[in-house]
């Protein structure tokens, strides 16, 4: 029989990528593959490539987020940031990973689901950006009557 590995966690820490069992994993590739779905879809409508070719994108997508998720769980346990020692000590694949996410695909999410539910030629990225900005500019508004609902009682 196989031991059973214990996993070390910490009050809310949670259990690190390197030590999670395969389900926990196989849930990260889906959740990374949400991401990376339009995230491609946007990029390559962005660059002029995007021609509907839905399971191929998808496919590719799912190719990053394994890669992402199998390269974070291979890495050797590393120290995480704290408030007593905050150096980065993270790998180089970890900051790659996390620069990769947030740099390259978040910002195209929004593009690509708009390119994935409309039918007829793709937007344009100006044309996105200005429905970004109007979305962001009626959270903002109703933020501001929430403070003003807020300060009222």
């Amino acid at each position: 029989m196989h031991a059973k590995r214990e996993l070390r966690t910490s009050g809310s820490d949670g259990t690190p990528i390197e030590e999670a069992p395969w389900w926990i994993l196989a849930i990260t590739v889906a959740i990374f593959w949400l991401v990376a779905w339009p995230a491609l879809v946007g990029l390559l409508a962005g660059w002029g490539y995007w021609h509907g070719e839905k399971l191929w994108t998808a496919l590719a997508a799912l190719g990053v987020a394994t890669l992402v998720v199998v390269g974070l769980a291979t890495r050797p346990r590393w120290r995480r940031p704290s408030a007593k020692d905050p150096r980065d000590q993270r790998p180089f694949f970890v900051r790659f990973s996390t620069w990769l996410m947030t740099a390259f695909l978040m910002p195209n999410i929004l593009f690509g689901v708009i390119v994935l539910t409309r039918k007829g030629p793709p937007l344009t990225y100006a044309q996105a950006g200005a429905i970004g900005a109007l979305l962001a500019g009626v959270q903002a508004v109703l933020a501001l009557v929430e403070r003003w609902k807020r300060r009222r009682e």
